[in-house]
Order: structure tokens, then C-alpha cells, then sequence
């Protein structure tokens, strides 16, 4: 009786602790359920209020409200309390995920009335060229040497009955951003990641990938094929992965006993046997050619088709897999080689165009002149864009920087690890072949970023001891990486937000900074759209030909634009007089003589690109601005638009003497 009675008041002392504990525990697991949809509410109500028509040199930053960030930093919270839990739930992670993405890639097209970016509207002016025209012409631009993203957008505006890519192609980022999710989680699935850093690895990624790759291009659509190659490849195509280093299981079969030695000497023979079972597993020769053949065909039907869409991702990719296939970690090992047959063979009828415009083989073996980015700067940059520039800096070394601990931490997790490091690094070796336009380094980024990610995700999510390292010289290191490791819950909760966090701070300038000049008023683009369609064709004369939504119509190729200031510019590096428009004017009876019209193009976006990036000194760019006004060569054709400016030279014009 006496015991009975203890334990039945103990039970009464200690239930209600337990009780308590258990509501906290439960309220801890479904915080998410209250932070989500309210992060998603303050989200939303900020990009309603966001003052888009007052951009500064910050971008759209500068001018989304207080109550936006704090949406955005509960979403992140609630992604610390949720990859806290013990038991993780697929579906709540994944709505976090599209959360994300959805704040991230979903705010410009609700700002925004029309797409970013001057580039995305020579898309859009191709897959008019094919809709009007039925055919290509490869002799127009590299473009449309590469037609398979435009083709097939052109197909679907028929099948749609859209009349113009121009309804929906401000939505692109969102919706590349969406399809990638769930090609990482399948790439990320068969390495054999954990399932929490499966989820951190996908979350980083869509708060770190600040390259704007995802706008309606063909690179968009090159990067979701590149990662559903990546999938099959490592999903079916894989050696597998195994502990200890890749070859160890070789070395130990190689092991045979000598002649000296004794039979109590040799190797016991389970030893041998577990040896042999290990390296058959290993090398899956259960996989024959056979099996292997529907994967593979798979695999290079979809490297065909991004072979015509993309001029630079099929070579990023024979890098990859083709280091991979050399360590025995892809089979068959030809796939690579076939790889490069099918890249070599579409190039070469298209090599003679694209070296005489790009100037490919003067590139190769400039590894350090390829990685170095475009720079434009004649003066010193203003803050704004040195804030910008660096954010951009910043993040990519932070993402790298932690996809190296991440490889030190994990680099006894045998074939993964060294798989992932050749993903992450391999695509530097293209910046020693070509240059890509200054922007070798920005595509570099881009295609190791879903591994780099990955290898991040074992620095903030949990990983086993073995890992780390046994013995006695490890205490210490133990002791100072539990902290970065998260060993516990608690602190993984503040680990992965924390670096989550650090991320989209420097994602938001990165990305955004540059919509001074990057964000195009529909105003702008129906005006513009309105002159290319009814103008008689002729060249185009801008003071940078970024930063306008030109090219959009069929008719793109008859309007060829040139440069004002700048290296490339017409009028070099000299200095601006009131007779710049002649100087115009003559260069326009030089490339089109007298029949032809010419035309001046300049819109607000233009003086803010020169301004952010030092292309010219102020009083050039008012120099010009006056002397087109009082030109009697040049006349104003009337725009309706603010911040546009449009002068025509009509062909009777043209019959000035050319300039020397």
C-alpha cells in the first residue's frame, strides 16, 4: 500500500510539469502555423504599398515599406522553429519553401506593371521574329543560332492565342524559381543528403541565387533542363554512395597476400570477402548496358534539346559529368564523351558567326581576364552602387565560403562529398576557355550554386560525429564547430535562420539594388513598342543600349542600336561639344546613306545606368541633351511619355557629308 500511495503522489507531483511541457512542445511545433500565414500578410500588404514610381539609386529596396521586411524575417523564423522539430513534416517545409520563393521572385511582377530588364525585351522581340516569319535566320544574332527556348515559346503563344510574350514574361522568375524546388529536392535525394539538409540546401538556394538568370531567356529554361539532367543522371546513372574514401574499397580489393607470408599473416578471408562484396556493390555491376540504355537515352535526348537552347550550359555540364565519369562516380563513362559529340557537332556550322562577333578563340587560356566582370566605371562610382556591388560580392563568397567548411566538415562522407566539390568547382575550368560576354564568373556562380548549397546545408543542419572526426585531436575542433554544427535543436533553430537570414539581407540589394534603371514603365514600353512597329527601319542611337525596353517587336533586327558613350561608343573617349549631333548625323550618312532614316533614343533609365556606372561625366550627358534640342538635323518626334526623348533624321537629311 505504502508503495502504491508514493507512486500514485509522485505521479500527481510530476504531471502536471509534464503537462506543461507537452502544451509547450506542441505550441513550439505549430508556431509555423500562425507565422506563415501572418509573414505572409505583412508580405503581401508591404509590396501593396510599395512606392515603385519613386525608385532612387538604392532600387526598389529603398522604397518597400518596414512592415515587407517583417513578413519576410517571420517567414524565416518560422523556418528555424520548423527544421528545429524532431520530426520534420514534408508538406509544412514545402510550403515554406514556395513561401520563400513567392516573397522573393513574386514582389517585381506585382510592383512592377511590366518586366525588368532592357535584355528580356530582345527575347520577346525573337519569338516575334518566329511568329511572324515561320524560320530563323542565324545570321541576324547568336540568338537565333540558338532557337530552342524561342521556338518553343512561339508555339505556345499560337496554342494559347497570346499575342505577345509581353502578358506574362514578367512572371518568369517566379515561375523558373518554383520548378527548380523540386529538381533540387530529387538531385539533393539521390546524393543521399538528409532530409534536413535537403531542405536548408533548397531554402539557401532560393535566397542566394541573385544572378537574375530566371527572367524569360533562354538561360532560364537552360538551368531548369540542366537540373533535370543532373536528377536522372544522379538519380539512376550514380555509383552510389558508400563510406570511407571513393577508392578505399579498390585499394582493399588490390591487397593480396605475399608469398612470404604466412597464413596466419594474410588477410583473414571474411575480411576478403566483405572486401569483394563492398567493391561489387561499389561498381553495381548488376547495371548492365541494358539497363543502363533507358536512362541514358533519356538523359541525352534532354542534352539535346539544351544543346539548341543555351550556347554556354551543355559545355558547364560536360565539365561536371565529365570529371565524375573519370572518377568512376557516372556510368556509363561515355555519357560525357557523348555529351561533347552532340555539343562539338551543333557548333561547328555555327563557330565562324559566333568567333567573328564574340571573338571565342582569342578567350581561350585568358582565365584571368574571363573571370573578371564587365566593368564600364570611367570615375568613382557612388555609393549606392559600390553598396550594391558588394552585397552581390559578399553573398556569393558567403555561400562559397560555407560550401568549403561544409566539405571539411563532411569529407568522410565519402563519394557524396567529393561529388558535390566537383559539382560546386568545376564549372571555373570554362573561365579558362571563354569569357562569355564578362560574365564567365556570374555563370560560374550560377551553376555551382545548387551544390554549393548543398555542401552549406551540412554547416547548419545536424550531421553524424563520424563526420567530424573520432579520437583525441578531435575534442577541440568538436567542441569548436558544435556551435556552427548545430548538434542541438536549439541551436540549429538559430544556425539556419541566422545564415538564412544573412542571405536574403544581402539577396534584397543584390537583386533589387539596380531597378533604378532596370525597372521599365509600361509607359516606356508602349510608346517604344508602338515607334519600332510603324517606324521606318534604321539605326539607333542611344547613350547606352541598356536600360530600354527595346527590341520587342519582329522588326528588331532593322533598328541595330549603337552606343553614344562608353569604350564601344561613337564617340569613343573624346570629349562632348554642341556639335555632337552632327557628329551623329554624319555617322549615319557613313552606315545607312541618304535613303535611310536614323533615330536618337533616350529615356530616363538610360541617364541612370550612366550615372550608376560612370560611363560618361555629367556635363557630356548634358551636352548631348542640349545639342539635340537645338539641332535643326535632328527632329523631335512627339512622345506622350515622360522620360522619353526620340529624335528622327529623315532621310533628306542623311545627305551630309560622312565623317572622317
Amino acid at each position: 500500500m505504502t508503495d502504491a500511495r508514493t507512486l500514485q503522489a509522485g505521479a500527481a507531483t510530476t504531471t502536471p510539469d509534464v503537462v506543461s511541457r507537452t502544451w509547450l512542445k506542441a505550441g513550439l511545433a505549430h508556431v509555423s502555423t500562425i507565422l506563415v500565414p501572418v509573414s505572409l500578410g505583412l508580405w503581401a500588404y508591404g509590396v501593396r504599398h510599395a512606392k515603385a514610381g519613386r525608385l532612387g539609386p538604392f532600387g526598389l529596396p529603398a522604397v518597400l515599406p518596414v512592415v515587407f521586411y517583417v513578413g519576410v524575417a517571420l517567414l524565416i523564423i518560422s523556418i528555424g522553429f520548423e527544421l528545429a522539430q524532431s520530426k520534420l513534416r514534408p508538406w509544412r517545409l514545402a510550403l515554406h519553401a514556395v513561401a520563400l520563393v513567392v516573397m522573393l521572385y513574386g514582389t517585381a511582377p506585382l510592383v512592377y506593371p511590366a518586366g525588368r530588364y532592357s535584355w528580356l525585351y530582345k527575347t520577346i522581340g525573337v519569338v516575334q521574329y518566329v511568329n511572324a516569319h515561320g524560320q530563323l535566320n542565324r545570321f541576324i544574332d547568336i540568338y537565333q543560332n540558338w532557337p530552342g527556348f524561342f521556338a518553343l515559346t512561339a508555339w505556345f503563344d499560337k496554342v494559347a492565342g497570346v499575342s505577345s510574350p509581353l502578358v506574362y514574361a514578367k512572371w518568369s522568375q517566379l515561375v523558373v524559381e518554383l520548378a527548380a524546388l523540386p529538381l533540387l529536392y530529387l538531385c539533393y535525394g539521390a546524393l543521399r543528403l538528409p532530409e534536413r539538409q535537403r531542405w536548408v540546401a533548397m531554402l539557401l538556394y532560393s535566397g542566394s541565387n541573385w544572378i537574375a538568370q530566371d527572367y524569360f531567356s533562354p538561360q532560364a529554361l537552360g538551368t531548369l533542363l540542366s537540373l533535370g539532367i543532373a536528377a536522372i543522371t544522379l538519380r539512376w546513372l550514380y555509383a552510389g554512395n558508400l563510406a570511407g574514401t571513393p577508392f578505399g574499397n579498390l585499394r582493399r580489393l588490390r591487397r593480396r597476400p605475399r608469398p612470404t607470408e604466412s597464413p596466419d599473416e594474410a588477410e583473414p578471408e571474411h575480411k576478403r570477402m566483405n572486401a569483394v562484396k563492398s567493391f561489387l556493390t561499389f561498381w553495381r555491376p548488376g547495371r548492365t548496358h541494358r539497363e543502363f540504355a533507358p536512362f541514358s537515352a533519356v538523359v541525352l535526348l534532354i542534352f539535346f534539346v539544351l544543346t539548341f537552347t543555351h550556347e554556354l550550359s551543355p559545355y558547364l555540364l560536360i565539365v561536371q559529368f565529365g570529371l565524375l565519369a573519370v572518377l568512376g562516380f557516372v556510368r556509363p563513362r561515355w555519357l560525357p564523351v557523348a555529351f561533347a559529340a552532340i555539343a562539338v557537332a551543333y557548333l561547328v556550322p555555327r563557330f565562324a558567326f559566333v568567333n567573328s562577333h564574340y571573338g571565342v578563340l582569342k578567350s581561350i587560356g585568358a582565365f584571368f581576364s574571363n573571370a573578371t566582370p564587365p566593368s564600364f566605371n570611367s570615375g568613382t562610382q557612388p555609393l549606392s552602387q559600390r553598396v550594391i556591388q558588394y552585397s552581390a560580392d559578399l553573398l556569393s563568397a558567403f555561400v562559397w565560403g560555407l560550401a568549403l567548411l561544409g566539405a571539411w566538415l563532411r569529407r568522410r562522407s565519402g563519394r557524396t562529398v567529393v561529388t558535390l566539390l566537383v559539382l560546386t568547382f568545376a564549372p571555373f575550368f570554362v573561365l579558362g576557355l571563354v569569357a562569355y560576354g564578362n560574365e564567365g564568373l556570374l555563370r560560374v556562380y550560377l551553376f555551382s550554386l545548387p551544390w554549393a548549397a548543398a555542401l552549406a546545408a551540412a554547416v547548419l543542419a545536424p550531421v553524424p560525429a563520424t563526420d567530424v572526426g573520432k579520437g583525441p585531436r578531435w575534442k577541440a575542433m568538436r567542441r569548436l564547430a558544435a556551435p556552427v554544427l548545430g548538434t542541438g535543436r536549439r541551436v540549429q533553430a538559430l544556425a539556419v535562420p541566422l545564415a538564412l537570414g544573412i542571405a536574403v539581407a544581402l539577396f534584397f540589394p543584390a537583386f533589387f539594388g539596380d531597378d533604378y534603371f532596370n525597372r521599365m514603365p509600361m509607359g516606356q514600353v508602349s510608346a517604344i513598342t508602338t515607334f519600332l512597329t510603324v517606324a521606318q527601319p534604321g539605326p539607333i542611337y542611344t547613350p547606352v543600349a541598356n536600360s530600354a525596353p527595346m527590341a520587342d517587336t519582329a522588326r528588331y533586327s532593322q533598328f541595330p542600336e549603337h552606343d553614344i558613350f562608353g569604350p564601344f561608343g561613337v564617340l569613343g573617349r573624346k570629349h562632348v561639344t554642341l556639335d555632337v549631333a552632327k557628329e551623329l548625323a554624319a555617322d549615319a550618312n557613313t552606315l545607312v546613306g541618304a535613303h535611310r532614316a536614323a533615330y536618337v533614343l533616350i529615356t530616363s533609365g538610360m541617364l541612370h545606368y550612366i550615372r550608376s556606372y560612370g560611363l560618361a561625366p555629367p556635363h557630356d550627358v548634358s551636352t548631348l541633351l542640349k545639342s539635340m534640342r537645338r539641332s535643326h538635323l535632328w527632329r523631335r518626334v512627339r512622345v506622350h511619355q515622360p522620360g522619353v526623348q526620340l529624335y528622327e533624321l529623315p532621310p533628306i537629311a542623311n545627305a551630309l557629308p560622312a565623317r572622317q
